[in-house]
């Protein structure tokens, strides 16, 4: 008498479909939880990234006048703030180097000390007074850059006397 023998420790092909399908199920459930924390992180900062550039396009400034004074080597800019919000102005450029305005009682700098990190609210006029230091050569050209926190930078161009 011949017996057939099933092999009982094979699994079922329903069994090992089901198993298939759970797995996939499992590592599609991984993914969208890695891939809706990484989009999540990429698109705050981005959303972060249009607001601060909004902003900036929001934020126009100026320079209305340069005013050179021979006797104490004094280059007097006027900036005016023209944009829907207030400016921030972060750097003053001479020719390419960084300038400090130091401000006084007597030059409107909006009650600051120093013409670097000055908010310039809109529609107001500011006097930012630079220390040259030296005597400059009549007609000698100067490029001066107001730049604000925000990126933003306003460039004249004038001819000392």
């Amino acid at each position: 008498m011949r017996r057939k023998w099933r092999s009982r420790l094979a699994v079922s092909t329903i069994i090992a479909n089901m198993l298939m399908i759970l797995i996939t199920l499992s590592l599609a459930a991984i993914l969208v939880a890695w891939a809706g924390t990484s989009f999540g992180a990429f698109s705050s900062g981005s959303q972060l990234f249009f607001a601060q550039r909004g902003q900036a396009l929001q934020e126009r400034f100026v320079v209305e006048m340069v005013f050179f004074n021979a006797t104490n080597h004094y280059i007097y800019i006027f900036v005016r703030n023209v944009g829907l919000i207030d400016a921030h102005l972060a750097a003053i450029y001479l020719n390419g180097n960084a300038i400090t305005a130091t401000c006084s009682a007597s030059w409107q700098c909006l009650g600051k000390s120093s013409a670097t990190n000055l908010d310039l609210p809109v529609q107001q006029v500011v006097e930012l007074p630079l220390n040259y230091g030296s005597s400059w050569t009549s007609g000698t050209v100067f490029t001066i850059v107001v730049a604000s926190s925000r990126g933003n930078q306003a460039v004249a161009t004038a001819r000392g006397p």
